[in-house]
């Protein structure tokens, strides 16, 4: 019976109740069943950002609980970290720049803001601009430059890193 169970569950494409549906007491056929639903679209949400996180191409895996707080980055002043860690500088397609000295955590903050975002079901980009210069390059010299540049409409986000090299 399991194994039909998950047979079923595979062509529905429920990738995570054929685990689930044993794990999750039952009490009502309607409370069941809205467990189950419940948690196959959780765990749906959590891999799609952990694959947007992979599409995203960071170079490493900050996150906010590591990053402090403090004076040493400068962002434009209609935004503050409220609207930095909510990402509705996103919704209101506002472009962040973040300044500030070397070392001071500019790279991190911009990787946990882009990690978040995927994880909130956002397209984004991470690159350096050293590299970005040279896909550029590439794509107008394979004569794929609007193919390349039609990539950056279909994102919400693009982290520029490393500006001054």
């Amino acid at each position: 019976m399991s194994d039909l169970i998950k047979e079923r569950c595979k062509l529905l494409r429920l990738a995570y109740v054929s685990d689930l549906y044993q794990k999750i007491p039952f009490e009502s056929p309607k409370q069941y069943l809205m467990e189950l639903l419940q948690q196959e679209i959780e765990l749906r949400e959590l891999a799609k950002g952990e694959r947007l996180i992979k599409k995203a191409k960071f170079m490493n895996e900050k996150e906010f609980n590591e990053y402090q707080w403090g004076e040493h980055i400068h962002f434009p002043p209609n935004i503050n970290r409220e609207s930095l860690e909510s990402l509705s500088f996103i919704k209101r397609k506002e472009n962040v720049i973040l300044t500030g000295a070397p070392g001071t955590g500019k790279s991190h903050l911009a990787t946990a803001l882009g990690r978040k975002a995927c994880r909130s079901g956002y397209e984004v980009r991470f690159y350096r601009v050293a590299d970005l210069i040279e896909l550029l390059e590439k794509s107008w010299a394979e004569g794929r430059f609007q193919l390349f540049r039609n990539k950056f409409t279909k994102v919400d986000m693009i982290i520029l890193d490393e500006m001054g090299y």
